[in-house]
């Protein structure tokens, strides 16, 4: 068994919890199609493929070690290896939930947070909270 951290924006909770694989955690968070990132040396994180792009009347957010994640998240620590090794729930960083979209925007304002963003050659295709680009929705 690994221990993994989930963070839900919609319960505002952060919840320590075991299993015997990162894909039983994302099951267990609701989380189908996704994305992975990193948010920390060793600390990785798994998120909805395209939860950033919903609309944001629909979806909760919270803030992570400066960055805006959309709906619910696993934390997972790796080694150097790459190997996922057990986070405990008093080891993560300290998570910040946001009401709405007035609420990111003030925390981004703040420097709390970055503006999430996607450039291609250093163009700018796209930027939160504006539409997704086309095909990227489900």
């Amino acid at each position: 068994m690994t221990r993994f951290v989930i963070v839900n924006p919609h319960k505002r909770t952060v919840e320590g919890v075991s299993f015997d694989s990162l894909f039983e955690a994302q099951a267990a968070a609701g989380l189908g199609n996704v994305d992975h990132g990193v948010l920390a040396p060793g600390l990785g994180y798994v998120v909805d493929e395209f939860g950033l792009f919903a609309p944001v009347s629909e979806q909760k957010y919270f803030g992570l070690c400066g960055h805006l994640i959309a709906g619910p998240a696993v934390l997972y620590l790796f080694d150097t290896m790459g190997e996922t090794c057990d986070l405990r729930k008093s080891e993560v960083p300290e998570v910040r939930f946001y009401l709405g979209v007035n609420d990111v925007e003030a925390a981004i304002d703040r420097g709390e947070i970055e503006r999430p963003f996607m450039a291609v050659n250093g163009v700018e295709l796209w930027h939160w909270p504006q539409q997704p680009p086309e095909g990227f929705t489900r």
